[in-house]
């Protein structure tokens, strides 16, 4: 590949951004930069590796390029929850702007935009002067856009989750009542950019709106709108993307035509900042030889506590942020109660492009080899000499197989978060658990804990139907995710006994075994099958625990649920280590 990527922190200390810059190779540099404007919510962490390839191509043909997480996103410093939100993304956007234009050398910048990104991208470049503005799949009006978060809120299970009034969880992101007023108030439309050309690129599951294309080459704007697909794919669940390279070339194209002459290219590693802090944590880029890829949080002021180091390798094919955001708020909080933490993309995912490794496999066949290297990453920088592995999803599964593999690695405890699989092989379903009936459930189950709602059914003013509608997708649920997970376990190991054996394995190693589930997770009712016996042995012997968390799905991906798993695990490890 002809360009060179470098992972980054910029922008001022109280509001630190992350990004990558994609640097092209001296030969055929350009004078153009482009910063790459993401979208937001489960939107960014669906796209985030297609972002990643448009990245790579602008800067293979020639033009420098910045990805970027905004504030209170990703792995940049803040949150869903801080005030201002609209601002800030702006912000970001023009932070983003003058570090390019510093690293590159570059004076002259393009901005390509994703959904709500390009809406944000618009606004930027009504006060920056932009060479070209390249707009995929734009949100024009904020008002649909936020109609739409909220029907992606009341689709999810979890209307009431949010703490703040107001507050909706769209995809497990929280937007606040003000987010919400502050994007429903933009309009595209009503001011153009500064911007020499501008490209609007259709989505492919909508017909296409000409009214934006219209009302800015009336205002006198030259602008272009082509229609690519491959959108759908892109924000897909991140184990199904497809990359749309057809859409991605045809930006690259476009941009190439602003391009303008060659330059001399700057490398840029040496004006970057590889570290930012808070009042309570600090964070540090974690590179290896081999390309893997993480970010290290550590608590500050630092502490000589002697504690394990918590290990977190992706969830699903989510990148290192895990979904909803989940693995960056729990590495901060075990930072604030003392612990560092590293979370890391495995060979073929997230940021780690390694080469060899198949892309976007979320159980790579080596995770063992891959997390005992990062081990051994971690303890030449010295900061600790023991471990916790830990992980949700796949990333337990990585753990639980790391800890019978590893033998001789330092580790202390393997913490696993609602696993799906102790046994996967190539051709598994990857989808989660359906949790759509999650939250009938769980209403009828504290129900059945008030005797006003026994009086109600013994009285006959309750709708018996639906109770025994909601005990039959329970029990069907239930028998279909075990006998399921049976079945691909045998087919994965044919000796009968495996887990029972493997959980006595880690356990006589010396290594601690920890199980948190969502509550009536089929994770859980496949360990109770497979492993009972030892299990209930070994929690007698305080040798493993296991707890669950009401309400939660898969993915925890109500904030209230979150909290409450992050917490219960920050407790748990500050009892044992601290």
């Amino acid at each position: 590949m002809n360009a060179t990527r470098t992972p980054l922190f910029f922008g001022p200390a109280e509001r630190s951004l992350f990004g990558w810059y994609h640097a092209p190779s001296a030969a055929h540099a350009t004078d153009l930069a482009v910063v790459v404007c993401p979208p937001l919510g489960h939107e960014y962490v669906n796209s985030h590796r297609s972002v990643r390839h448009l990245a790579d191509r602008l800067a293979e043909a020639g033009m420098a390029a910045l990805r970027f997480d905004y504030h209170g996103t990703g792995d940049s410093s803040g949150r869903d929850e801080d005030p201002g939100r609209l601002a800030a993304w702006s912000e970001s956007i023009r932070d983003a702007i003058d570090t390019v234009r510093t690293i590159s050398g570059c004076r002259r910048v393009g901005l390509v935009g994703i959904r709500l990104g390009a809406a944000l991208a618009t606004i930027a470049a009504r006060t920056h002067e932009v060479e070209c503005l390249a707009l995929w799949a734009p949100c024009v009006r904020g008002r649909t856009y936020a109609r739409e978060m909220k029907a992606l809120h009341l689709t999810g299970g979890h209307q009431s989750a949010a703490h703040d009034p107001g507050s909706i969880e769209p995809g497990g992101f929280v937007m606040t009542a003000e987010t919400q007023r502050d994007v429903s108030c933009i309009d595209v439309t009503s001011d153009p950019p500064r911007a020499a050309r501008v490209l609007i690129v259709g989505r492919d599951d909508l017909a296409v709106d000409p009214s934006l294309c219209d009302a800015w080459r009336t205002a006198g704007l030259t602008v272009e709108q082509i229609h690519a697909g491959g959108f759908t794919d892109m924000i897909a669940a991140p184990h199904n993307t497809i990359v749309p390279e057809h859409a991605i070339e045809e930006i690259v194209r476009w941009m190439g035509h602003s391009a303008g002459t060659s330059r001399h290219a700057l490398s840029g590693a040496e004006a970057v900042r590889a570290e930012q802090t808070s009042e309570e944590w600090s964070e540090s880029i974690v590179r290896l030889d081999s390309g893997m890829f993480g970010i290290l949080s550590e608590p500050l002021p630092a502490r000589a506590s002697g504690a394990p180091v918590v290990v977190l390798p992706n969830a699903g094919a989510a990148h290192h942020v895990g979904p909803n955001r989940l693995y960056v708020l729990l590495a901060r909080a075990l930072a604030r109660a003392g612990f560092r933490c590293v979370r890391f993309d495995l060979p073929g995912l997230g940021d780690s492009v390694v080469d060899g490794a198949a892309e976007n496999e979320p159980y790579p066949q080596d995770a063992s080899d891959f997390i005992g290297e990062m081990l051994e990453a971690i303890e030449g920088r010295g900061v600790a000499d023991s471990f916790v592995l830990a992980g949700l999803c796949s990333g337990a599964h990585a753990s639980f197989h790391a800890a019978l593999d590893l033998a001789r690695a330092p580790i202390l405890e393997v913490v696993l978060i609602n696993p799906l699989s102790f046994y996967y092989r190539p051709g598994m379903p990857l989808d989660q658990p359906t949790v759509g009936r999650y939250r009938e459930w769980n209403w009828y189950m504290r129900s059945a804990r008030r005797v006003d709602r026994w009086v109600k059914l013994l009285r006959g003013r309750a709708r018996l139907s639906r109770i025994v509608r909601a005990v039959s997708h329970r029990i069907r649920d239930t028998m279909s995710s075990v006998h399921n997970s049976i079945r691909r376990e045998r087919r994965a190991r044919p000796r009968p006994g495996d887990l029972a054996s493997d959980v006595r394995r880690i356990v006589q190693s010396g290594r601690k075994l920890t199980f948190v589930f969502a509550r009536f997770a089929p994770g859980y009712d496949l360990l109770m099958h497979k492993a009972a016996g030892p299990v209930r042995q070994l929690r007698r012997q305080g040798l493993v625990r296991l707890w669950s968390i009401p309400d939660a799905n898969h993915t925890f991906e109500a904030k209230r649920c979150r909290e409450t798993m992050i917490r219960s695990l920050a407790d748990h490890l500050s009892q044992r280590y601290l």
